[in-house]
């Protein structure tokens, strides 16, 4: 591919927000998933509510796999857009930066949580540390699409939600 795209594909787009949408999910429901992780691990039985919880968890791991994997490859296949005009070369470093780390961050914490979830090898403490990467980096790229939005005015939210192009 030789040219960027001017816009994300609307595939990209949905991806996009249900990557954003499973996560609160996992967040929501992380306390039971440790629950029926230390249960599993001791030998006892899970709570009922915990394991079904715990499952809820798995499966949004899963759907979050499976999202990032496609946006990896749409991206590959069909680019992305530039970053907006006006993006200092720093800014644009440290937006790439953050963008590929969430990839990686994701993608880490399903191979964490599925090797401890299925007794390969307890990765919770692993998997305890790639949440709070997660969490700094979702904190800097939501901040950074506000200002972006607000600040600057360069139309950034547009490009992840078309309803608000004009």
């Amino acid at each position: 591919m030789t040219t960027s795209p001017t816009a994300y594909r609307p595939a990209q787009i949905i991806l996009h927000w249900v990557v954003f949408a499973a996560i609160w999910v996992q967040w929501l429901f992380n306390e039971p998933m440790k629950r029926t992780i230390e249960a599993m691990q001791t030998g006892a039985t899970p709570a009922e509510g915990d394991m079904t919880m715990a499952l809820v968890h798995v499966g949004f791991g899963s759907t979050i796999l499976l999202a990032v994997l496609a946006r990896l490859y749409l991206r590959y296949r069909y680019g992305a857009p530039g970053h907006a005009p006006g993006t200092s070369p720093m800014q644009a470093k440290i937006a790439t930066a953050v963008h590929w780390s969430l990839y990686g961050v994701l993608i880490a914490m399903v191979v964490t949580g599925g090797m401890t979830w299925n007794g390969v090898a307890d990765l919770g403490y692993v998997h305890w540390l790639l949440n709070i990467a997660l969490f700094g980096l979702i904190t800097a790229h939501a901040a950074a699409a506000l200002f972006n939005q607000f600040v600057r005015k360069d139309g950034t939210l547009a490009r992840m939600i078309p309803a608000l192009k004009k």
